[in-house]
């Protein structure tokens, strides 16, 4: 016991390790919430205690319940209707996440993780209550579940980035962009209202990493925050400016030293070449180091 405790422990001290943190948080959220209901069962009455856990820690579908009780967005990027979900959602966060990462580092993968699911509740309001007003008669859920919100708006986030990125499907090679649309539709088709949740966190992923690709990046107050709090518990270091070669150009393939690190014009090119040239393969042995030191930079 003690071993997995330090293993859970180790997980969260790790450098770009957000994916496995990301996964190990839906699990415990998910268990602290199953064995607080089921710990109900032996009280007198347990439908009260019930409807405050649902009240405090999910997010309601009303917009005015959401304003009385803002801090259950907190939790909601976090929150399963079951244990399938927790399953499924984490081997999509792992699969999707990773690539992810790769190209942008986990800080930034996080962060698009949990905006992108709390985007979703207001893009979700905002669609039902144009309906409503149509005169639709859609009845909404009570309650909102984010983690699949999460997972889709980093999956369209690598979409915007490598669109002709390739994955290997049931021994088939297919690209990352149609099997995401796949998914996409597929929620929309069997479960409407998680799957307008879906669109609204696909939509904040892809348009973050385009507005990313221009030089605005909309959550940099919130990786500004997770930076600020990273380095409450580092020692200062001694910053040592160094000069590197420009995008394309590696001095006949010698670096300066260890410590080089691609800027973003660099970065830009690299990922250019992958979408142009045949994808990750299509990088030297020297290039995919240089993406793996820009990816580690980020955290």
């Amino acid at each position: 016991m003690r071993s997995v405790f330090l293993d859970i422990l180790n997980a969260f001290k790790k450098n770009n390790n957000q994916i496995i943190q990301l996964i190990l948080i839906n699990i415990f959220v998910f268990l602290f919430l199953a064995l607080l209901n089921f710990s109900f069962k032996f009280l007198a009455d347990p439908n009260i205690y019930h409807a405050f856990v649902q009240k405090n820690f999910y997010v309601n579908s009303s917009f005015l319940e959401l304003i009385r009780r803002p801090w259950t967005l907190i939790a909601f990027p976090f929150t399963n209707s079951g244990i399938l979900d927790v399953l499924f959602n984490g081997l999509a966060l792992f699969w999707f996440g990773n690539i992810l990462v790769d190209f942008l580092g986990g800080r930034k993968t996080m962060i698009i993780y949990i905006t992108g699911a709390i985007f979703s509740v207001f893009f979700y309001m905002g669609v039902w209550s144009i309906l409503h007003i149509l005169n639709q008669n859609t009845g909404n859920p009570s309650i909102l579940y984010g983690s699949s919100a999460g997972i889709y708006a980093v999956m369209f986030a690598a979409v915007a980035l490598l669109p002709e990125y390739e994955l290997m499907f049931f021994r088939f090679f297919i690209k990352l962009r149609i099997l995401a649309i796949a998914f996409l539709v597929l929620s929309l088709l069997l479960n409407p209202h998680a799957g307008v949740l879906n669109l609204g966190a696909a939509t904040f992923g892809y348009l973050q990493v385009k507005f990313m690709r221009t030089g605005l990046n909309v959550t940099q107050p919130i990786e500004n925050f997770f930076i600020w709090l990273s380095n409450l518990s580092k020692p200062k270091k001694k910053v040592v400016v160094k000069k590197y070669s420009s995008v394309g150009e590696y001095s006949g393939g010698q670096f300066f030293d260890d410590n080089n690190i691609p800027n973003q014009e660099e970065i830009d090119y690299l990922l250019d070449k992958i979408n142009k040239g045949g994808g990750y393969e299509s990088l030297s042995k020297e290039e995919k180091n240089r993406l793996y030191r820009a990816s580690q930079r980020k955290d």
